[in-house]
């Protein structure tokens, strides 16, 4: 007869620490360990990647087809500067906003399988789906933050940058604490503030790899991008910490401990 035995256990920091800043970032053992997650998980981990640049650029491609009907008038407009009038503007900002939104349910998904990464986890492409239960909250907190970007940037466009960094944990909040849109976009945004400026320097680093990247006919890409999203998983583990689950597997009739065999999942 076998027996189940579960336990709950915090790997990393929690809500509290978060708050009050009391977390570790050291950014050259983030990137570091990143890069090896990167690597470790390349080949089951980049399926999932594509399938959410796939998705972006289908959204992207018709949402600007609906406003502009060709969308090489993107091309045209690089050309002649002419072009670059304020409805084409606004079919850009359009466009980028909707893939933003629609498929924001699927970046969760990859987000969650590099945070398990960062938590020692394996993961497979069938888990790119797991952000879909959380569909309604995950739109509603990146309106919310894409709203505030877009009133930032009117302003200063750095703004814009700094809010998108304020809120990046939202989206692993939602899924993984199950907590509000709003709860989310305030946690984060108070715990990011206090290692702004450690924060700011990886993610400038990031945003240097993404150009150098784009630069270089967008191979780089391919290692960048899974990249970001381990550094997202790493720093947020450090922050929020994420609940696991041991379920430990034993006969009831035998007391031998090497005969027990336990894994471990999300809580």
């Amino acid at each position: 007869m076998k027996d189940e035995v579960e336990k709950d256990f915090n790997l990393g920091g929690s809500i509290e620490t978060a708050v009050s800043g009391d977390y570790e970032l050291k950014a050259g053992a983030i990137l570091k360990e990143a890069w090896n997650n990167t690597i470790k998980n390349f080949f089951s981990f980049t399926p999932a990647i594509l399938i959410l640049l796939i998705v972006q650029v289908a959204i992207f491609y018709i949402a600007i087809r609906l406003q502009l009907g060709d969308p090489a008038a993107i091309l045209k407009a690089v050309e002649n500067p002419e072009g670059l009038t304020h409805n084409f503007m606004q079919s850009i900002f359009i466009a980028n906003f909707s893939y933003e939104v629609i498929s924001v349910p699927i970046y969760a998904g990859v987000s969650l399988m590099a945070m398990s990464h960062a938590a020692g986890l394996s993961t497979k492409l069938g888990h790119i789906g797991k952000g879909l239960q959380f569909t309604v909250p995950l739109i509603i907190a990146t309106l919310i933050s894409l709203i505030l970007q877009g009133v930032a940037g009117l302003l200063f466009p750095f703004l814009s940058l700094y809010i998108s960094m304020a809120f990046s944990n939202s989206t692993l909040l939602i899924c993984e604490k199950r907590i509000s849109p709003v709860q989310s976009l305030i946690l984060s945004f108070k715990a990011v503030n206090r290692k702004l400026f450690v924060l700011a320097g990886i993610y400038l680093l990031v945003l240097l790899m993404f150009i150098f990247a784009t630069i270089f006919y967008g191979i780089g890409l391919i290692f960048v991008l899974p990249f970001f999203f381990h550094v997202k998983g790493i720093v947020y583990r450090n922050m929020f910490g994420i609940k696991l689950r041991i379920v430990t597997e034993r006969k009831s009739d035998d007391d031998d401990q090497g005969n027990n065999k336990s894994q471990v999942f999300h809580a």
